[in-house]
């Protein structure tokens, strides 16, 4: 039994490393470390996500959450040592690019968007990443190979955007839309490369009550219907409790503590980062 001023027992497991050695993970990394100048963003991470597995990176502002997921998709290079793995290959002197074609996506907390383009340039363009005309076709001013792709493009954006509930948006400017638009069309986006890992950076944020609703709505299907494997960066715990079967705490740039979110959001040094209180 603990005494005043002695912390809880942790949940077993809680504290232990990656479940799945990350070079056997869909998507995983090990000893990652990043820094800028004198501040370290990550400290000597480690993960493995299991194939189809939704986990949630947690911890306070700072923590370096977006850090580790432009680590992960190749924006930033590790230092010395880090490694990345995709699927089991070590992809980390792969180009962001790269890890996209082989299966990578990845949505963005400040939105990458074309803002001058409507919806449905915007993810053609993106789609463009995933399927593009081979060279002897590009040589023949896209000749019949490339108009049977650029027809494949469109099909596949098409039940995207009608997946999403963006039909109706298709031809609409991106600057002219509501951000909860935006954010599905982010979403949309990343789908178009036909990934088998997604990164989600806080696609909910900024989001109302019901708008954050759909976004819970479309992930979920996505991952009970089609399997996808996801990384989801989240400040909100009820969500995240809710929906995601693993959760990893971040705080300083380090792992603090993983496991279920059942057991994570018992942990002591969890909910003083959260509440301020010991």
């Amino acid at each position: 039994m603990s005494g005043p001023g002695t912390a809880s027992p942790k949940p077993a497991g809680l504290r232990k490393g990656p479940a799945t050695p990350p070079e056997e993970a869909a998507l995983g990394c090990r000893s990652v470390t990043r820094t800028f100048g004198a501040v370290t963003a990550v400290d000597d991470v480690s993960i493995g996500i299991d194939d189809g597995e939704w986990v949630s990176i947690v911890g306070p502002n700072g923590a370096g959450k977006t850090t580790l997921l432009n680590v992960l998709n190749g924006f930033y290079d590790p230092d010395a040592g880090g490694e990345i793995y995709l699927g089991g290959e070590d992809v980390t002197d792969d180009p962001s690019y790269k890890r996209a074609r082989k299966g990578l996506g990845r949505t963005f907390q400040g939105l990458e968007l074309f803002e001058e383009e409507d919806v449905l340039e915007n993810v053609m363009t993106i789609r463009a990443v995933k399927n593009r005309p081979n060279v002897l076709s590009a040589m023949l001013f896209y000749g019949v190979g490339g108009r049977d792709i650029e027809a494949e493009n469109m099909r596949r954006v098409e039940e995207i955007l009608d997946y999403l509930e963006l039909w109706e948006y298709r031809h609409s400017t991106i600057g002219a839309l509501p951000l909860g638009i935006q954010r599905r069309v982010d979403l949309a986006r990343s789908l178009a490369l036909e990934p088998d890992v997604l990164l989600l950076d806080e696609a909910m944020s900024g989001l109302t009550f019901d708008e954050k609703y759909d976004m819970v709505r479309f992930l979920a299907d996505l991952h009970e219907k089609e399997g996808l494997t996801m990384a989801m960066i989240e400040h909100d715990l009820e969500v995240v409790t809710d929906v995601s079967e693993r959760m990893i705490v971040l705080n300083q740039g380090a792992v603090i503590a993983r496991g279920e979110p059942e057991d994570v959001v018992e942990d002591p040094e969890v909910q003083q980062i959260y509440t301020g209180v010991d």
